[in-house]
């Protein structure tokens, strides 16, 4: 008398569906399910009341939720403030303190103390 296995016996190996006339092989999926559940939408189009955050260190482009904004803009030093929408952008501040990126403030992307573009959508 043999011995019964306990377990998942009855389930059938995976292996991959060989079909007659294919020569391909089926390759996994690199991205898998990450991709359907990923959002990668473009930084460049954040909507009114949120922060685009454009940092000179890393070069990442972040858009912030109005609440985001406020908590990473308090603990910072803002020596102009770009205001606008998209391509309409005005500054606001010293005009002798001509800076490319006027705000020091912790990066959201690379979570390090840098000159920052802090512009807010209006």
């Amino acid at each position: 008398m043999t011995r019964r296995q306990v377990g998942f016996d009855r389930v059938r190996p995976r292996a991959p569906r060989s079909t007659a006339g294919s020569t391909q092989s089926v390759a996994p999926d690199a991205e898998g399910k990450r991709a359907l559940f990923s959002a990668v939408g473009a930084a460049g189009r954040p909507g009114v009341g949120a922060a685009l955050v454009e940092c000179s260190r890393c070069g990442a482009r972040t858009v912030l939720a109005p609440a985001q904004a406020v908590r990473a803009a308090i603990p910072s030093l803002h020596l102009a403030l770009r205001i606008g929408h998209r391509d309409d952008v005005r500054v606001l501040g010293f005009r002798r303190l001509r800076r490319d990126y006027p705000t020091y403030m912790r990066c959201p992307a690379c979570r390090r103390l840098t000159w920052v573009r802090f512009t807010l959508q209006v």
